[in-house]
């Protein structure tokens, strides 16, 4: 256990920037976003014009509206109903938490392809071949960093996120003496919220584990531009596929494994067409589908590849 804790130490440690204060940064970018507009509702008017139809024709009338006011009727919490309230601040903390999800994915991606690839360009990988540490804890290390370790710190920034809106939201509306601040906290179900988020990011790194063996795999096996051979492989592949068996099925599996299939997502407001909402019965669902543990085979195959590269790839 302690050569687990080490490695993921050493890990953690090396890809800190991205992994730490990546969602440190997105979160400091919102709350300063949410105060900047806040302030701006609150101390400017805006005028605008619009074109008006009378039976004369068509006559430019001036109207003056207070952005403060349009935005404190949207604070109106006395007015909505408790569905409509929970309906809106669900969406709202959901939407606060859709760039840490990118963040996430793209720090993943260049880290795992840059992991063991890396530690032969500089030729450290004869220092740790060195020492008491198997080339499969290694490896292994990688992978539990960006499936089990670094979700943890991007869900702690994403509730911070959201405690930090809505405390900056109600501060606005007590200020402005708007009814019913209360009741914005009322409906909040940040336990939920984060349950959802723990739940999500777990399902989602089951399902994102063919993606992750394949950036292991290339950063152990090529000798340059891992992310050129990362793209254009499975590229080459899918279109050769559709050139001879006339199918796009490896296309439709590789894509449907770059989404966002198990992390929180509310439903869209009016499109029947957009995607469905993402709560916790829809990631424990995904969690019984064929497809999921398809992939995780296909994992682990592909993560047995990169271990067995390891041991025999020492330097470029």
């Amino acid at each position: 256990m302690s050569v687990w804790v080490t490695l993921l130490r050493r890990e953690w440690w090396e890809h800190k920037a991205g992994f730490f204060w990546t969602p440190v940064s997105i979160a400091g970018v919102i709350g300063l976003l949410a105060f900047y507009g806040l302030a701006l509702a609150g101390s400017r008017n805006v005028a605008f014009s619009y074109s008006q139809q009378t039976q004369s024709g068509t006559d430019s009338v001036q109207r003056t509206i207070e952005w403060n006011d349009s935005v404190l009727r949207l604070l109106d919490f006395a007015a909505w109903s408790g569905p409509e309230l929970a309906s809106y601040l669900g969406r709202l903390l959901q939407t606060l938490a859709q760039p840490f999800f990118y963040a996430h994915f793209l720090v993943a991606l260049f880290v795992l392809l840059g992991s063991l690839h890396d530690d032969r360009r500089d030729r450290s990988v004869l220092f740790w071949k060195s020492m008491p540490v198997s080339d499969l804890q290694t490896v292994g290390s990688k992978l539990l960093l960006v499936v089990a370790l670094a979700p943890l710190v991007s869900i702690a920034a994403i509730l911070a996120t959201q405690i930090l809106v809505l405390v900056l939201v109600s501060s606005f509306a007590a200020w402005q003496g708007v009814a019913g601040v209360s009741r914005l906290w009322s409906p909040v179900t940040l336990g939920t919220g984060a349950l959802e988020l723990l739940v999500g990011y777990a399902v989602q790194g089951l399902w994102w584990l063919p993606v992750y063996g394949w950036l292991l795999l290339v950063s152990a096996t090529v000798t340059r531009m891992p992310f050129v051979w990362a793209v254009l492989a499975p590229l080459a592949a899918t279109l050769l596929e559709g050139l001879f068996l006339r199918s796009d099925h490896l296309s439709t599996w590789i894509s449907s494994h770059l989404q966002f299939a198990a992390l929180p997502r509310a439903p869209a407001l009016a499109s029947t067409a957009a995607p469905t909402g993402i709560g916790l019965p829809e990631q424990l669902a995904l969690l019984t589908t064929p497809d999921l543990w398809f992939g995780v085979a296909i994992a682990a195959v592909l993560f047995a590849g990169a271990w067995h590269f390891r041991r025999r790839n020492n330097d470029l």
